[in-house]
This record gives C-alpha cells, structure tokens and sequence, in this order.
C-alpha cells in the first residue's frame, strides 16, 4: 500500500519538506482491531505538532520515527472495513465506518489501509459521503465533549470564539440544536458562513475586541463562552462579559496556536500552571474555567457524532486534496500557516 510517512521527526513548521509517499506492507490487525480501507482522512492542526513534536508546546506524545521504524502521521478516517481481528464483535466486514486512531499508534490514518482499535470507530451514517464523515470525527468528538461542559440549556446566550472552524462549525449547529443563542466570533471572510450555520450574531474580531461590540449591541453579559481560539486576551474577554455562575470552556488555553513551537518544559508547566489556577480560583469566584478536549476513553462518544451527523450537523470543510505528495505538501503548509477555514480532507482511496 501506499502511504504518508516519517523517518525523521521533522523541526518545526517542517513536515512538509520531509513527508515522504512511499509503499510499504499493508498492516494486520490485532486481536481488537479492524482494517479499514480509508477513503479520506484529515488535516488535524495536532497532527502537524504531534509529528514535529511540538503537541501543546513540546509535551512527548506518539512514537519518535527512524528510518527502520517510520511513523505514518494521520487521527481522522472514513472508509470500509477489509479485516478483523479475532476478538472484534461490534463491526463486520464490508462496513462503512469513520473514526480517529489515537496519536501515540505508529500506523496513522494518511495511507491507502489502517488498523484501528474497534473502540474508536463507529459506522458511517449511510446519508454522509466519506469526506464529510471523516471531517466529523476529532471535530465531532471535541465539539461534543465542549458542549457537556458547557452545559447549554435552551435559552442560553453562548459566545463561539472561532465559529467556523472544524471544531467551532460543529459546536454552533449543536448549540443551536440545543436551543442556545448562539453569538459566533470569527474573521470578515468568514461571517457569511457563520450565520449560515446558525448564528443568530456574528462579531468579526478583525475590527477590534469582540467583548465591547458585544456589549455595544447590548448582548452582554452572556452565560457562556467557547474557546477554540486561545490565548490570555480571550479569557480576558470573555471575563468581562460573562455572569459569574458562566461556564468558559477552552481547548486551547492561555496561548494561542500552542503547538506552533517548541516552549520548553517552563514554559509549558507556566501553562498548565496558569490552567490550574484558573480551574481552582474559578470555583470560588467564577465564571467557572474548563479544559477539554477528547478524553482517552472517548471514542464510545463516536456514536453519538454519527447520530448528529445524520441528522444533519455537518462539518465545516475547507478544501480537498488529492492522495499525491506535492498536493499534501501545499495543504499542509497552509495548516501550518492557519490559512484553512474547516478540515482539509484527503481523498485517500476514491472509487
């Protein structure tokens, strides 16, 4: 088969230079797992930061590749089972399926095949192309777990900072579902899709900050708030303009594009010290300050992601490419320099 892969890992902001194309064994699967012929998979922005080793600013997740021992990068995948280990009971053979593989697995999801723990997959609705579901998975799964911890009630005013994002699309059509008001922040060439997904406001941060043209239009305070953006000047923001029992949820945190370079270790732990505190103080003075993302044992929530997405909380796609080296290479250096709006797809196998 053929596939994406790593001898090296690569600085940073430099995989696409060494991402190679290359044939290599289609893999077998163990006694959990399933190989699933991928039709499309994804470009997630932790892909880039797990292959460079950058994720959360340098935090050591998946297996460091050398040239006896590639990596294939790769979380997101829609395709068709071929193959099932001994011990699988919930999937068949010949079944359409969309998941995430676990960024720790060495065998990712950008080749033609890809094993892939039973867990963390789920079946494809049979009303949603390959592209979309595979666009929905890391997507669907953190807009999912963002939106129990924000616990939206009908009626409830919610600020979306980055609405039209791969996560943030999906987190306004389930906001709005929920009967939440939703209000999105997002670029100028982006508010047109924003109110298309439901937004009932769109602010664009480009003329300035969101919390005072929120409270010039006398929307403020608000009772919660999603953080797909980051950074220290967003919870600043939000601060000012949430109630105190508010919920501020984040899946970034105090910097923004995180990832993007390595910090080092103090830096890091200045982070996840900040975040602590945060989460602590919160409790006692509000609004209430939560990380989330998609938990180890999330995958059992694929299931609920394929329910909304059949019945019609699409993800926001930005563009597809073809399986082809120098083609990969262009989309990723445009997801290295946040220039995507929505998942970039990949069309792996197509038929």
């Amino acid at each position: 088969m053929r596939a994406f892969l790593l001898t090296r890992r690569p600085a940073p902001g430099t995989l696409p230079d060494i991402l190679q194309l290359a044939e290599i064994a289609q893999p077998e699967p163990r006694s959990r797992e399933v190989v699933v012929r991928v039709a499309a998979s994804t470009i997630n922005i932790d892909d880039i930061h797990v292959a460079e080793g950058t994720f959360y600013g340098g935090i050591p997740i998946g297996r460091r590749p050398r040239p006896d021992r590639p990596v294939i990068p790769g979380s997101d995948l829609a395709g068709i089972v071929v193959g099932i280990g001994n011990q699988v009971r919930s999937i068949q053979i010949g079944e359409a399926v969309f998941g995430v593989q676990m960024p720790f697995k060495a065998s990712g999801t950008w080749a033609q095949f890809c094993t892939i723990d039973e867990r963390w997959i789920t079946k494809k609705p049979a009303n949603i192309s390959f592209e979309a579901a595979a666009a929905s998975g890391v997507s669907g799964l953190v807009a999912l777990s963002a939106m129990k911890a924000l616990r939206v009630d009908p009626g409830a005013r919610l600020v979306i900072v980055g609405a039209t994002g791969g996560i943030g699309a999906v987190a306004v059509q389930l906001a709005t579902r929920a009967g939440a008001e939703v209000i999105g922040v997002c670029g100028t060439r982006s508010i047109d899709r924003a109110y298309s997904l439901g937004c009932s406001l769109v602010l664009d941060y480009s003329t300035g900050q969101w919390d005072r043209a929120l409270q010039a239009r006398g929307k403020a305070p608000v009772d919660r708030v999603l953080d797909l953006v980051g950074g220290r000047d967003t919870e600043e923001m939000a601060r000012r303009v949430q109630t105190r029992n508010g919920i501020f949820v984040t899946v970034v945190g105090p910097d923004r594009f995180i990832g993007d370079h390595a910090l080092g270790w103090g830096r890091i732990l200045g982070i996840l010290a900040h975040i602590g505190y945060r989460i602590v103080s919160s409790r006692l003075r509000g609004p209430r300050y939560v990380l989330t993302g998609p938990s180890p044992g999330g995958g059992g929530a694929l299931a609920e992601v394929a329910s909304d997405l059949a019945a019609g909380v699409v993800p926001s796609i930005d563009s597809m490419v073809p399986f082809e080296l120098e083609s990969m290479r262009q989309a990723l250096r445009r997801a290295i320099a946040h220039e995507n709006n929505g998942r970039i797809v990949i069309q792996v196998n197509q038929a």
